[in-house]
């Protein structure tokens, strides 16, 4: 089924059975324990609830804000995203009656789920609006893509669910008999007693009896792919119980099993990076990992290189929003393409910022920048006083204790391009009036 087909299903749904038949079932196969509909008068942003354990195995409660259809900038709609952030901030501001644990709790994440797509600028002025009051990292906005993605991992048979014809039924009965059949051949079970064994369960009328016999061949893991049976040495093959465990072949196989899912875990997690790792596109690579690497080790409540890999993330979110925030004020200026070109001009004259300092003999190093209109680009202007002047940066020749410098205290010259490139952005700012509070405010109206 392609995503097209898919976002078909999902335009159809109705918001009760998109809670019913999708969030409530998504959220259980997610590991998010009782789930459970809080829909209605009183609800107060909570159109369902649930909880999970953390790592000191306390609870954290899950509010998800259920909507279909697309969500828009508008704030005068109920299909406003602007809107559903009232409701978001009441989830947060009201408590829950836990009725498990008979207490009143607070709600610790908020997701807003929609079947539709979320319109172009609408998430962003929501998170800027949201990081004013510190909850944007506390919000999760999942549109249709995510939805998809999230229920292709987690719950892939909703697709099939109320499509699935004679014809795919008839296709895995013969699937799941084919797999008997090459499970018993594995055990060395002759064929005339594998052709009964096929019989009996299609035909019938009892279910198939197992008995568990600990000696000889016994399934060492399982997953979705395979069954993999193995041995145990006949010194261990024994009903001679330890005190501690029992007995040896049965922790044995259970000990190996547990091997098997770790990996297994370990794997995903590094198919799901290396994938990410690919990306080319800064946003999609953000939303892939707080989608598919966030909640999973060694990312989850991350220590170490990992922790460092997250905060970078947060950063680059954080990022990403304001630069979207400020080039959309150039576009709206028609100087975005122009900008773009003096700013990659800057990089240019690398070569010649190496020749300035390695030549420098004086204590403080000053770089003055104009801007030639003619080709669109930065220059470097050696006349201090020329009313060309644009920008200046200024450093110390050497400072063994600099950020960013080298073993010697010199300058890189990557650190100085990367210093004009933040005057330039002051520059550029100063000079069209740019004013972030005002301009986003325009934006969102």
């Amino acid at each position: 089924m392609n995503p097209r087909e898919k976002k078909e299903i999902l335009n159809n749904l109705n918001e009760r059975e998109f809670r019913q038949d999708l969030i409530i079932p998504l959220l259980s196969k997610m590991g998010y324990l009782a789930p459970i509909e809080y829909h209605g008068t009183n609800e107060r942003g909570k159109d369902i609830i649930c909880f999970e354990y953390d790592r000191l195995n306390e609870q954290r409660f899950l509010s998800v804000v259920a909507k279909t259809g697309d969500l828009t900038g508008n704030a005068a709609t109920n299909s406003g995203l602007m809107t559903i952030v009232n409701q978001v901030q009441q989830a947060f501001d009201s408590f829950y009656e836990d009725l498990y644990n008979m207490r009143q709790v607070f709600i610790n994440e908020v997701w807003v789920m929609t079947t539709g797509k979320i319109v172009s600028g609408a998430q962003d002025s929501v998170i800027n609006t949201l990081r004013k009051s510190n909850l944007d990292k506390q919000i999760r906005i999942i549109g249709d893509d995510r939805l998809i993605h999230l229920i292709d991992k987690h719950f892939s048979t909703y697709w099939n669910s109320n499509s699935e014809t004679k014809e795919s039924v008839v296709i895995q009965r013969d699937r799941l008999i084919s797999f008997i059949e090459s499970l018993l051949s594995a055990n060395n079970i002759d064929k005339s007693t594998i052709e009964a064994v096929k019989s009996s369960i299609l035909y019938s009328e009892f279910n198939p009896r197992i008995s568990k016999n600990i000696e000889g061949l016994h399934i060492s893991s399982v997953s979705p792919y395979s069954i993999q049976l193995g041995k145990i040495d006949t010194d261990f093959d024994d009903f001679i119980v330890s005190k501690t465990y029992g007995i040896t072949s049965r922790i044995f196989q259970e000990a190996k099993k547990l091997l098997s899912y770790s990996f297994i875990d370990i794997e995903e997690v590094i198919e799901h990076a290396n994938k990410i790792s690919k990306l080319t596109n800064p946003w999609e690579f953000v939303i892939e990992t707080q989608s598919n690497l966030a909640g999973d080790y060694p990312f989850h409540r991350a220590y170490g290189g990992a922790s460092e890999f997250m905060n970078k993330i947060s950063s680059l979110e954080e990022g990403l929003n304001e630069l979207q925030l400020f080039k959309a004020f150039l576009k709206h200026k028609d100087k975005l393409d122009w900008v773009k070109e003096l700013a990659k001009s800057i990089t240019d004259i690398i070569p010649e910022i190496e020749k300035i300092i390695e030549n420098s003999k004086e204590e403080e190093i000053i770089i003055n920048y104009k801007i030639d209109n003619t080709d669109n680009k930065v220059l470097i202007e050696y006349n201090s006083n020329s009313d060309k002047v644009c920008f200046t940066s200024k450093f110390n020749r050497i400072d063994i204790k600099g950020f960013e410098r080298n073993k010697d205290g010199t300058l890189k010259p990557a650190r100085v391009i990367e210093f004009a490139l933040f005057k330039f952005r002051e520059y550029i700012e100063t000079l069209l009036q740019y004013d972030e509070d005002k301009w986003l405010k325009e934006y969102e109206d």
